[in-house]
């Protein structure tokens, strides 16, 4: 007989690590099956959020030839574990990256081989179906080994559904406009929702998740204006909308120059809020960024700029640059460019910089917070 009331062990048990779950599954059946209820993987998921435990940082390895992924304890950056990648890395051939983050899960992408859904922390993995025909023979792909900017993708999670899915948009060769496929893992399948009213001036990311959620930032179609646009796809009803965005005149003027003219590079979130960065390579003094935060979603005034970054004294490629999220205490925010150099702490009150590194792990890295979970795919 346990010791403990059976209603007490499913809260005693979500405050233990993922690995140490897995362990209980193989040493006590009582415990095992309620460890594989759908019910406590929910629990031990919202426990993890709400108390910010069990957080990772995953690091990408991109440039290397490295089957192996990395991954470290967030807030002491300890901790350092590897494990094989869904996809293999081949000699002169394309490499996987990660294209989105959700409740423990990664969404895999590789050029040819094609998605997956893995989870780390329990190493399972999903690969999905390949598209129709008719939609592979009608992508515009463009050469090269990393982003396609006809190719832009986003993954999240569907709360109205209780549904994981992915969204690939494919420019047309036979249309002015990017077709879009949305996968869900519920189905297993993919379907095709309605076309992207949107233009992509680049692709340096992912879709970010928010709000049921994904966003990308863009211009109208046949306009090509530098990214004048933040708009998002709705998970739930399939639906594009535009987010309302902050005083496009407003700009602390730390840069000492008149320069109105911005375009969006990408969109991300941070500390829960949805983040862009507004390029400022025509500015006449120094080329630069600003990263502006949404405080509260959807609400214009909430913008908030938080800080600005110059091309030529900041250690990462500012416009490839994202935030990846703050430190522990709040007084830094993680920045990586993808890969190209290593990562950077931004110091919020000093404004200086501290490049990531990590004993054992690779140095040119892109790097994902992710959560540990028992999210099955």
């Amino acid at each position: 007989m346990s010791p403990f009331p059976s209603d007490l062990i499913p809260n005693i048990l979500c405050r233990l690590p993922v690995k140490t779950l897995l362990r209980f599954k193989c040493v006590a059946k009582p415990w095992g099956s309620v460890i594989d209820e759908p019910h406590f993987a929910k629990l031990h998921l919202d426990h993890s959020l709400k108390t910010r435990t069990n957080v990772k940082l995953f690091l990408d390895n991109c440039l290397e030839l490295d089957d192996k992924a990395y991954a470290v304890d967030f807030d002491s950056l300890h901790n350092l574990v590897h494990f094989p990648r869904p996809f293999m890395a081949e000699t002169t051939k394309y490499r996987s990256r990660i294209i989105g983050s959700c409740n423990g899960l990664l969404a895999v992408y590789h050029r040819e081989a094609g998605i997956a859904l893995w989870n780390p922390s329990t190493r399972q993995c999903r690969y999905l179906p390949p598209l129709d025909d008719d939609i592979v023979s009608d992508h515009d792909t463009l050469p090269g080994y990393h982003y396609d900017k006809n190719t832009v993708l986003g993954f999240g999670y569907d709360e109205t559904s209780n549904d994981y899915k992915v969204v690939k948009m494919q420019r047309s060769k036979s249309q002015n406009c990017y077709k879009v496929l949305l996968y869900s893992l519920k189905a297993n399948s993919w379907k095709r929702i309605g076309d992207c009213p949107y233009d992509f001036p680049t692709n340096y990311n992912d879709g970010a998740y928010i709000n049921n959620s994904l966003h990308w930032v863009g211009d109208e179609i046949g306009e090509f204006r530098g990214g004048k646009v933040i708009f998002a796809l709705d998970l739930a009803t399939e639906k594009y909308y535009e987010v309302p965005e902050g005083d496009r005149s407003f700009k602390m003027k730390k840069c000492g120059g008149d320069c109105p003219y911005f375009g969006y590079m990408n969109a991300g979130v941070l500390g829960g809020c949805l983040c862009v960065s507004r390029d400022y390579s025509t500015c006449p003094v120094e080329d630069h960024i600003n990263v502006w935060v949404m405080k509260e979603y959807g609400v214009k005034e909430s913008w908030t700029e938080l800080f600005y970054l110059s091309r030529d004294e900041w250690l990462t490629n500012i416009f490839h640059t994202r935030a990846v999220g703050y430190s522990k205490n709040g007084d830094k925010v993680l920045l990586d460019d993808g890969g190209g150099r290593q990562p950077a702490w931004f110091h919020l009150e000093n404004e200086t910089g501290e490049t990531l590194s990590i004993a054992g792990a690779p140095k040119l890295v892109s790097t994902r917070i992710y959560v540990e979970s028992l999210v099955s795919v």
